[in-house]
């Protein structure tokens, strides 16, 4: 694990160079949304090293179609990351393509939802695919969504994979992948604290498209796990999603172009209003530790009762009570205009 670190390492660190030298991915701040989180220069490469990680991770297992799953779903992010495929929805059109001709291939299943009527039909394997395919589009697209900050998604998620290492080492799962990936995201946060690297469209996608299969595998393998539990995993990023599109029909406001108005931006100008800070990468540093703070807090009582559905069902309830609790409260504080 010490030589994988350093190699890592090492990798990220030579690329990021060679991509400043001759300005290679660089993020263009050309959205409001961009540019309220922060005007420097930095390089939507987080994901090219992920990428690299589960192709020849998936090469030595000589699952083919895996690779070229996570290919394909990076590409659609970076053609995004580079403004060749800057119509959302043809991307989101794209995205529903792809994953459901992988998933029906891969023969990608959601488990158990120990609700008798939807498991009945889940014997199908039509509803049981397009669901499937449902919950992945909300992760990529949530993810993205959440993405605004520095460190949030990626310690986000490194606090995901952590869980399932170390408090389910008897349970069946990809150790070793579980354990590279933290150790690769790890590394990137490091970079991702100083705002050189960031994850981009492309990073979110193949990210939380790695960990939603890790996921969605892990619960298939471990039936004594609740589902539940899995969905409180990924609670924040699904959630900030539908809560995003539910905000906008409200508001009347149809765009699918991205806004300023997410929680997570408006903790961050709650910090920059409040504390003043110089320093906008503890600015970001701060507003997403707050989030992920919480995140680890609720999740780390849920592990006692992992298999227990209802108290995984209220534990959902209460992150999206103080979700939109501490959103309107803080939105109620601050001015911030729909972009």
């Amino acid at each position: 694990m010490i030589t994988n670190s350093i190699i890592y390492f090492f990798f990220i660190f030579i690329t990021l160079s060679i991509c400043k030298k001759f300005d290679f991915f660089l993020d263009i701040k050309d959205h409001n949304h961009k540019k309220f989180a922060t005007k420097k220069k930095n390089y939507y490469i987080g994901g090219l090293f992920i990428l690299i990680f589960l192709i020849y991770h998936f090469l030595n297992k000589l699952e083919y179609f895996y690779c070229a799953f996570f290919i394909i779903v990076f590409s659609i992010g970076l053609f995004a990351d580079l403004k060749i495929f800057n119509n959302p929805k043809l991307r989101l059109l794209a995205q529903l393509f792809f994953l459901i001709f992988f998933v029906y291939l891969l023969d990608i299943k959601v488990p158990s939802t120990r609700i008798a009527i939807i498991d009945f039909l889940f014997e199908y394997d039509l509803p049981n695919y397009l669901f499937t395919i449902f919950c992945v589009a909300i992760l990529i697209n949530g993810t993205n969504f959440a993405d605004g900050i520095n460190t949030l998604m990626i310690n986000y998620y490194i606090i995901i994979l952590g869980i399932i290492l170390f408090f389910f080492q008897d349970a069946i799962f990809d150790h070793y992948l579980v354990a590279n990936l933290i150790i690769l995201l790890s590394i990137i946060l490091l970079f991702n604290i100083f705002g050189k690297i960031i994850l981009g469209d492309s990073g979110a996608y193949i990210l939380s498209l790695a960990v939603g299969l890790i996921l969605i595998k892990f619960s298939n393998d471990n039936n004594f796990v609740s589902p539940y539990f899995i969905i409180l995993l990924v609670w924040y990023p699904c959630f900030e999603l539908l809560f995003s599109i539910l905000r906008r029909l409200v508001s009347n406001f149809y765009s699918y172009k991205p806004d300023i108005l997410h929680l997570h931006q408006i903790i961050l100008k709650t910090i920059n209003d409040k504390l003043k800070f110089k320093s906008n990468n503890l600015k970001h540093f701060l507003a997403g530790s707050i989030i992920n703070t919480y995140n680890l807090f609720i999740l780390m009582f849920a592990l006692n009762y992992n298999d227990k559905t209802k108290i995984m069902l209220a534990l959902i309830f209460v992150n999206i009570f103080v979700y939109i609790s501490t959103y309107y409260l803080l939105r109620k504080k601050l001015k911030l205009a729909q972009n």
